[in-house]
């Protein structure tokens, strides 16, 4: 429970430039985050050649490019790790909604996606896993040009393409979506640098794979009954990797292929089970990659209007925890997630939309492990998700104190 403490400091007499939010959302995220690949956007459709840009990684910072498709097209974006950054890539439409994703699939720590896109805008959203700062090189593309990652075998965990031919397990005797349905799961553990499970499926359907093995460092990927990748997932939850097919499959034959990133020798757990779109939105809000909506049946604690500064203390495990607080007037909020020398907190801050207004993480003080979030507000509610960064399961929760203090213009 949020406590109120007395006697805070009182607002503070600075000037506060007038700066507008905008209302509309491209890619899932506010218009003024978005830019067009290379520059002047580009029509992968029409490219005459791969289309280049260099983006810098910073960490907890997200970068969206976007671009056209005018026809049907077999799609190929890239991001090198030339630096030594570990980008990450998320392939999303105009609302936002995730289509597929990759870390590693480039070869190395490069990322690489392959897929194919009807008609339409999209966004590449790249960010970095890894804790330092560098540059990238982004390539968008077709099949049928030049890569400039080396791919998936170059790095550990290769599969070859799984296709009718190819030697593969049975998931089930026949359809799965039997075996899913009603809450069912199909659970299996497997060894080797790759394995395959072929399965059926008889009406569309959902799917969430999950391979774990931290010490393995699982790959997934699905691939139709021609061979053709249709996602693939590594590193979704530290070192583990899960999909979630928001997209229904549609009746045919498919095929997973694991592979071990690391130790081929370990031991990798794998279950299948049926897309639940409400435990998907909550693992969301569980890592704060996304906020809950506030007056859903998320657990948030109201703080209510914010005066002059207000602190408590929260309990945060794996999962974040949620604030949500309120400003009557335009302020300069400065967000604070304390943890005395003990817990490593994060910090990221949402407005009622839902859309991303900061994220912070050991606030650039030489070694901190709190956080900082400064911005400038206007009138409404905010949420606040903190984290602890590098929790191990199993572990204790560690106590965080979350400050607010709100700075107002001067009269």
């Amino acid at each position: 429970m949020l406590r109120a403490k007395i006697g805070l400091l009182v607002s503070a007499s600075v000037f506060i430039p007038s700066v507008a939010f905008a209302q509309l959302s491209v890619c899932g995220t506010s218009p003024a985050d978005v830019q067009p690949f290379g520059g002047l956007g580009a029509n992968v459709t029409t490219l005459t050649g791969p289309a280049q840009m260099q983006v810098q990684l910073t960490p907890g910072v997200s970068n969206y490019l976007q671009f056209e498709v005018s026809a049907p097209t077999d799609v190929r974006i890239e991001a090198t790790d030339d630096s030594g950054v570990d980008p990450v890539m998320v392939l999303l439409d105009v609302s936002g909604n995730e289509l597929a994703s990759d870390d590693d699939g480039g070869g190395g720590r490069a990322s690489r996606i392959e897929t194919s896109l009807n008609p339409g805008s999209y966004c590449a959203r790249v960010y970095n896993f890894s804790s330092n700062n560098g540059p990238t090189t982004l390539q968008l593309s077709r099949w049928d040009m030049e890569p400039i990652t080396d791919g998936i075998a170059a790095g550990g965990g290769g599969a070859e393409a799984c296709t009718s031919a190819t030697p593969a397990a049975q998931l089930a005797s026949g359809p799965i979506n039997g075996a899913l349905a009603g809450g069912g799961e199909i659970s299996f553990s497997r060894a080797g640098d790759v394995t395959y499970h072929r399965f059926t499926v008889e009406n569309p359907l959902g799917l969430t794979i999950t391979a774990r093995n931290t010490e393995a460092d699982p790959v997934l990927r699905v691939y139709d009954s021609s061979g053709n990748i249709i996602t693939e997932n590594d590193d979704f939850d530290g070192l583990n990797a899960q999909i979630d097919m928001q997209s229904p499959l549609q009746p045919g034959e498919y095929c997973i292929a694991v592979s071990a990133l690391s130790d081929g020798n370990q031991t990798i757990d794998v279950s299948v089970r049926e897309f639940d779109e409400k435990a998907f939105l909550e693992a969301r809000y569980a890592s704060g990659e996304a906020s809950p909506p506030i007056g859903g049946s998320y657990p948030i604690d109201d703080i209510g209007l914010v005066q002059n500064a207000f602190s408590g203390d929260v309990l945060v495990a794996k999962d974040a925890r949620w604030i949500q607080f309120e400003i009557a007037e335009p302020s300069l909020m400065l967000i604070q997630g304390i943890g005395n020398g003990g817990a490593d907190s994060q910090l990221y801050l949402y407005n009622d939309r839902g859309q991303q207004l900061g994220y912070n993480d050991d606030n650039g003080m030489a070694n901190s492990l709190d956080s900082q979030i400064a911005a400038e507000l206007y009138p409404g509610r905010y949420l606040v998700a903190v984290l602890l960064y590098g929790y191990e399961d199993g572990a204790s929760p560690e106590p965080v104190r979350i400050s607010f203090q709100r700075y107002v213009r001067a009269q």
